[in-house]
């Protein structure tokens, strides 16, 4: 106890001891015990805190000296446990990360195999390096008077596998391709047997032959036409030089058997016959280059199966027409049926007939409809008519809830729920009462009904047609009663311009549909089947039912004699079928290891099917090359045969390759700027096109003529034409070598010039269609005719989107706009154009009231203002 513990207790004694006085013994002694206990335990509880707070001390210096200790051996152990832990961690990061880096290795090589195994061309570029390039430069300057400007030297010199080049019209593509072919051929060192330059018109073909010798002699290199003409090729002709290779030497085309009745034709013959197909936007001759020269010798330039007459072919069609009728009940029940639905099938005018029209032949309907009954009866058809099987109908009818008044009618058929009216304005003469002209009136009320009648319509123009009528309605009969001959009678197909023998209607649709890169009959069953959907006509089912069922019996025909189609040939070496290459020679298949195509944006789903399969045989055989195409989406004009530019515009997508050059030659050395302000005006509100300005560099570009347009009510001025077409011959001194051209949308249109006695321009002028002209430029250029489109196709409609090509309407109606682009930019000096204005056609699209073109008189001299207001 230490002093003060003394105190206290002290203290408290004495405190005790003085209250003793107060208090008993025994008291005294319970206290003290009381005391005694107290204190003893307060000495107990302060002995244990203070051996507990030592407790805590010793504790708590303890803790501290094993964490120390355990801190550093914790510390060594977990370290040691640490690294081998992380020395696992590291060789399992290590190994994943390796693993990984394999994995992306292999999966590029794998990419990098897959691409190269999709690849059309060499995975190397073509070896024309900076010093090569700068020798060709040199040598074209120093050779030639050419001068390449900047975006055409990089077409001639693109080291790139794959190559495709955005050329405008007049940009100077076809001499940058001859220079393109001297560069591969006399400096990269390519035997020119590997080089092939496919061009799609005769005339463009010609063109780029003369060119290329002409520029191989600047280098001393002399070559005959027949070599040339073995470099600068068609599509046709190396299909068939590939089937006679493998297939059979004596091969029998059905295009070109009549023509090869004197002999084979050589494959270099062989003009491209896509140019010259059979088109429904066009007359049968649209086609024919130069209606002065119409026929080609078969030894010379074979120009096509339209030139001449498929005596062959139509005697095959007719025979599987025949076999098809006489063998397939469906066929023969739909051949019934469309047999007499061709009786009422009037021509659909291009222009609805206005409302004043339509007042004008109402208002005279009665007096009209007895005037040409009674001249049928007394003068006409004395005898005929009243035809048997017609029903008088003695009141107008209801034809159509689009107009509010009844037509009369000659006569109603019952087995052909149709309705019959005589017209035959030629027998008519004109009146010196304007306001009633029976042959106005007949003709304005053929156009009514055929624009407008909802009810089916015999319309009668000849005898011809009233007797025809009578021998369809005896066959019906006849078909009836199970005892019928083949019927033969000609149909007009959807937007097309004529009728023609069913069958032969049958074959292009077959051929448009083969065009597309789709089985025939397949692909017609499926429109059948869809036929709701798609909105076909009643007719367009019942036809397209007919040619699925007719052509595989063509097929089987065309087996038996042993005659291939050019479209089987395309089919037979697509990629489609790549096991039919293994048996073309090396040396005619290398004819396609370096291609240069021009007018590439009218290529077709089956001509690129096949460059594909030859050049997949080419990497195949580790014979890989590449491929220049030249094109313009602008200039695209053949959809109506199932060509698209969605090839050109997604090149890189359907021709891979290591690398792609990409050109766009947009300088004009053709045309003045007037003339090519005035041709892309007509493609403003086109949809789908990529905008690119032409720049006219020419001789012409600052000329002050703009673009002279005459309108025309009706038909064409072809007296003050003749006087136009002399006057520019003498004024810019046309030849024969170096025509004028007068162009137009249909040949019927020129056929007036053509079919002149006296030709005071000689050989000056070079008659075409605009699809004929292609590729070709005059100082001065006369269009006759306006370019529209105001069809409606629902079953091509249809067929267009099963090849993944949208609408055919829609295409031809942005077609037609470029059609005129391409007549419009042949000229370089003037371009007059002379045309009734249609619907929707390309001549309203144009701004009259900019300075690039202005209306004109029939005689081509330019109207003062107040004179176009008039004209207008």
């Amino acid at each position: 106890m230490n002093n003060n513990d003394e105190a206290v207790v002290s203290g408290w004694i004495d405190r005790w001891l003085s209250a003793l006085s107060c208090m008993t013994v025994s008291r005294h002694e319970r206290l003290l015990e009381k005391a005694g206990t107290r204190h003893g335990n307060e000495l107990t509880e302060r002995l244990r805190l203070a051996k507990s707070d030592s407790y805590a001390l010793g504790k708590t210096a303890g803790d501290e000296e094993g964490f120390k200790r355990g801190r550093i051996e914790g510390h060594a152990a977990g370290k040691k446990a640490g690294l081998v832990e992380g020395r696992v961690l590291e060789r399992q990061e290590q190994e994943a990360l390796m693993r990984a880096r394999a994995e992306a290795e292999a999966r590029r090589m794998r990419q990098e195999a897959e691409a190269r195994a999709k690849m059309l061309v060499s995975e190397k570029p073509i070896g024309i390096n900076a010093s090569l390039a700068q020798e060709i430069r040199r040598d074209v300057l120093a050779r030639t008077d050419q001068r390449p400007r900047d975006a055409q030297w990089e077409m001639i010199l693109s080291d790139h596998p794959a190559t495709y080049v955005v050329a405008g019209a007049g940009s100077g593509k076809s001499t940058s391709l001859v220079l393109r072919v001297i560069a591969l051929n006399l400096y990269r060192g390519i035997n020119r047997n590997e080089i092939s330059v496919f061009t799609f018109t005769k005339e463009s073909r010609k063109d780029f032959v003369k060119k290329l010798r002409t520029q191989m002699q600047a280098w001393g290199e002399t070559l005959s036409l027949d070599d040339a003409r073995g470099v600068v090729r068609t599509f046709h002709s190396m299909v068939l030089r590939m089937a006679r290779s493998t297939i059979d030497p004596c091969l029998k085309v059905l295009e070109l058997i009549d023509l090869e009745k004197g002999g084979q034709i050589p494959d270099t013959d062989i003009e491209n016959l896509l140019e010259a197909g059979a088109s429904i936007a066009s007359d049968a001759d649209d086609h024919v280059s130069d209606t002065e020269n119409p026929k080609a010798a078969a030894g010379d330039e074979v120009a096509s199966e339209a030139r001449g007459v498929a005596r062959e072919r139509d005697r095959l069609l007719r025979l599987a027409y025949e076999r098809a009728f006489s063998t397939d009940p469906t066929f023969a029940q739909d051949i019934a049926t469309l047999h007499r639905i061709s009786t009422y099938q009037l021509k659909r005018p291009k222009e609805d007939v206005t409302a004043k029209a339509i007042a004008w032949v109402a208002k005279h309907d009665a007096v009209l409809n007895s005037t040409v009954d009674r001249a049928w009866r007394e003068r006409i058809a004395c005898g005929l008519w009243p035809a048997i099987h017609v029903e008088p109908v003695a009141k107008p009818v209801k034809l159509s809830s689009s107009m509010t008044k009844p037509f009369h009618v000659h006569g109603y058929l019952p087995s052909m729920k149709a309705y019959l009216v005589l017209g035959g304005a030629q027998f008519f003469s004109d009146s010196q009462n304007s306001a009633f002209s029976v042959p106005a009136l007949v003709n304005t009320k053929r156009k009514l009904l055929a624009a407008r009648s909802e009810e089916p319509i015999i319309w009668i123009d000849t005898v011809e047609d009233l007797q025809r009528l009578a021998s369809v309605l005896q066959w019906q009969k006849d078909f009836q009663e199970k005892r019928v001959s083949v019927p033969m009678f000609e149909w007009i197909a959807p937007s097309d311009l004529k009728r023609k023998p069913v069958f032969e209607t049958f074959y292009e649709l077959a051929q448009f549909v083969e065009n597309l890169g789709l089985p025939v009959a397949k692909t017609l069953s499926e429109a059948v089947d869809g036929s709701d959907e798609a909105g076909l006509t009643g007719a367009e089912r019942v036809f397209a039912r007919a040619v699925s069922s007719f052509w595989p019996v063509f097929e089987e025909l065309l087996a038996e004699e042993e005659i291939w189609t050019f479209n089987e040939l395309f089919a037979h070496f697509s990629e489609d079928y790549p096991a039919n290459f293994k048996d073309v020679p090396p040396y005619i298949l290398d004819g396609m290891r370096h291609l240069l195509i021009d007018e590439f944006q009218d290529i077709s789903p089956q001509i690129v099917k096949w460059i594909r399969g030859c050049q997949r045989e080419l990497v195949k055989r580790g014979r890989a090359g590449s491929l220049t195409c030249v094109g313009d989406d602008w200039q695209s004009i053949y959809g109506w045969r199932g060509s698209s530019p969605d090839f050109f515009v997604r090149f890189k997508h359907f021709f891979p390759a290591s690398s792609h050059g990409y050109v766009k030659l947009e300088e004009n050395f053709r045309s003045s700027d007037h003339i090519l302000r005035c041709a892309e005006s007509v493609l403003v509100d086109v949809p789908g096109m990529g905008w690119k300005t032409c720049v006219a560099q020419s001789k012409w570009a600052k000329e002050s003529m703009p673009v002279l347009i005459h309108e025309t009510p009706d038909k064409l001025p072809y007296d003050e034409i003749e006087r136009l077409l002399e006057s520019e011959v003498m004024r810019t001194k046309a030849t024969a070598r170096d025509p004028l051209l007068v162009l137009a949308r249909r040949a019927k249109a020129y056929k007036p010039l053509v079919a002149l006695k006296r030709k005071p321009w000689g050989k000056a002028l070079k008659f075409l269609t605009f699809h004929g002209a292609k590729g070709l430029e005059s100082r001065s250029v006369v269009l006759l005719g306006d370019c529209a489109y105001n069809g409606v196709n629902p079953l091509r409609n249809f067929l267009y989107r099963k090849a993944g090509l949208g609408s055919f309407d829609e295409a031809q109606h942005a077609e037609a706009r470029r059609l005129a682009y391409v007549g419009v930019t042949r000229a370089m000096e003037r371009c007059y154009w002379y045309a009734k204005k249609e619907s929707g056609g390309a001549l309203a699209s144009i701004p009259m009231a900019r300075s690039f073109a202005v209306r004109c008189d029939a005689e081509g001299n330019v109207l003062r203002p107040q004179l176009q207001l008039q004209e207008s």
